[in-house]
């Protein structure tokens, strides 16, 4: 009989009560040797369906935003994780993000023809951490390359290129995993003019197997968080709930509805602040 110590037992009752009751379908793709992306969808898929790309944090890989994924294919996207620099730890190269976004857009209706996909509606790229911070310099020396932008808790974004909205950035009010508040999330959202949004967590400690330590926190967007950089608990369900959530709002207002801060309000688990346009962070 396999047994359990005490730590083990609990990390297994987190994960459990973390996970989202079911993934979305997905395929791995590997378009070119610098770009390998999994490709989520939803069950079923709208023929014309609005399409985020999402570039992956430092050490990070296709495989690491599942959880993520599923919550926001459950409202009709297509989600890809897209590693524009596999086998290399560094994600902040924009040629490379460029390069690899520009391979998924080419190649992503034959990859979901089967399923009923024929085109994408709107693009909405961004990424996380490092990834953030390519796509931001990417979009930013191509426009054209996104019809929007959503990225979660870019790393380092000052002296980043500026970019034009609409724009939703997720990110935290305390510094996590070495990445400084005022230069990530918090600088993608003045870093953007026309239509943006910011939504920061709140700090919020709690008691774990590491001790007292951030409950949400930089890599919280991740299925196992990043290396090195954990609070040793499971990111609860109720926060992926919330992101997917919030992306919806942004999505319809940005695209189908009015822009507003009432628009775009939504009511969270997740201890968070809005801020919208002229707010001030």
């Amino acid at each position: 009989m396999r047994r359990f110590n005490l730590p083990s037992l609990l990390a297994l009752c987190s994960l459990l009560l973390a996970a989202p009751a079911a993934f979305a379908a997905y395929t791995d793709r590997d378009p070119g040797s610098a770009c390998s992306v999994r490709v989520h969808y939803p069950a079923t898929i709208p023929a014309a369906a609005d399409a985020f790309i999402l570039g992956v944090g430092t050490s990070m890989s296709r495989s690491d935003y599942d959880f993520l994924a599923a919550q926001l294919t459950t409202k009709g996207y297509v989600v890809v994780a897209m590693d524009h620099s596999p086998g290399n730890m560094v994600k902040t190269d924009a040629a490379k993000y460029l390069a690899c976004a520009n391979l998924v857009k080419s190649n992503i209706a034959a990859w979901l023809a089967p399923n009923g996909f024929s085109s994408v509606a709107h693009w909405i790229l961004g990424g996380h951490s490092a990834g953030g911070q390519a796509a931001q310099n990417a979009i930013s020396a191509n426009p054209s390359l996104a019809n929007a932008i959503f990225s979660i808790d870019p790393y380092n974004l000052t002296g980043a290129g500026a970019v034009t909205g609409p724009a939703l950035y997720w990110g935290f009010a305390g510094t996590t995993c070495f990445v400084n508040v005022n230069d990530a999330a918090k600088a993608g959202y003045y870093g953007t003019s026309g239509q943006r949004a910011f939504v920061r967590v709140k700090k919020q400690n709690t008691f774990g197997p590491c001790g007292f330590s951030p409950k949400y926190f930089h890599c919280s967007f991740c299925d196992g968080h990043c290396p090195a950089c954990t609070n040793c608990m499971t990111t609860p369900n109720s926060f992926f709930v919330d992101v997917g959530n919030s992306v919806q709002k942004f999505v319809n207002a940005a695209f189908y509805g009015t822009w507003s801060k009432a628009n775009l309000t939504v009511a969270m688990t997740t201890p968070t602040e809005l801020f919208v346009d002229g707010d001030a962070p």
